[in-house]
């Protein structure tokens, strides 16, 4: 292209013939993708429907094409030119609807996970164990699963919250002058622990009894303690108490 033709380019924003065919290739070109992801987001939602998922229920497919019209950078170092351009994109996506407990709002949400199609089975990470495809139906039954657990989880938290009240309310009766707290603690099992909560009685003495809480009401035992007053003594003082004991 000749000096003269390249300024009238950037004069009045005239495409080259070259240009152009960049610009109508990259047109068509998400065209296409726009209609492949459709027809795989079709068969993907056709395969959920056929292993038992509820459209509205157990997932949502908002896919949808959606026209853009916007200045883009085509080319690359000296052939590199932007240009206003309008072409189709995708809007929204599919996702599958799942329950998860949410400690920290304490109740049950709904979660949108990801799901990907191969070939005649479906991956959805989000509520399986493994990264896998399965078959619809497989993966139908893991989301039941899924959901139950949350209600478990709900349930169970629920139930260790109304135990937990009790437990410090019973305490604080007993025994007016100590103070009744909430804590936790932890069992590690190599790489993973596992936390418990934890009702502490501590008295004015500075010695303490940690409670490990029951599945119900009045099942709690001693999970440690502390004797300040014990702590205190020698060695043969600590001997002398055990030989009168």
């Amino acid at each position: 292209m000749t000096n003269q033709a390249q300024q009238l380019v950037l004069d009045f924003g005239i495409l080259t013939v070259a240009q152009q065919e960049r610009v109508d290739s990259f047109i068509k070109t998400s065209q296409k993708q726009v209609q492949d992801c459709i027809n795989n987001v079709n068969i993907l939602e056709k395969l959920l429907i056929e292993g038992g998922f509820v459209k509205g229920i157990d997932f949502e497919n908002t896919i949808k094409a959606k026209t853009v019209t916007t200045e883009r950078d085509f080319g690359y170092r000296e052939d590199s030119f932007k240009a206003d351009v309008t072409y189709e994109a995708i809007d929204g996506d599919i996702r599958i609807l799942s329950k998860v407990y949410d400690s920290r709002e304490n109740k049950i949400v709904t979660r949108k996970s990801y799901v990907s199609r191969s070939h005649d089975k479906i991956e959805c990470s989000g509520i399986t164990p493994q990264y896998r495809a399965y078959k619809p139906a497989s993966l139908f039954v893991k989301l039941i699963e899924n959901n139950e657990k949350a209600q478990r989880d709900y349930n169970s938290a629920n139930r260790e919250k109304l135990v937990i009240k009790y437990t410090v309310e019973k305490y604080k009766t007993l025994f007016p002058k100590a103070t009744v707290t909430v804590g936790k603690d932890y069992n590690r099992y190599r790489n993973d622990y596992n936390e418990f909560p934890i009702v502490f009685v501590t008295f004015e003495s500075g010695s303490w009894v940690s409670f490990r809480l029951g599945y119900e009401n009045d099942k709690e035992y001693t999970h440690k303690k502390f004797d300040a007053v014990e702590a205190k003594l020698s060695a043969i003082e600590l001997l002398n108490v055990f030989n009168n004991q």
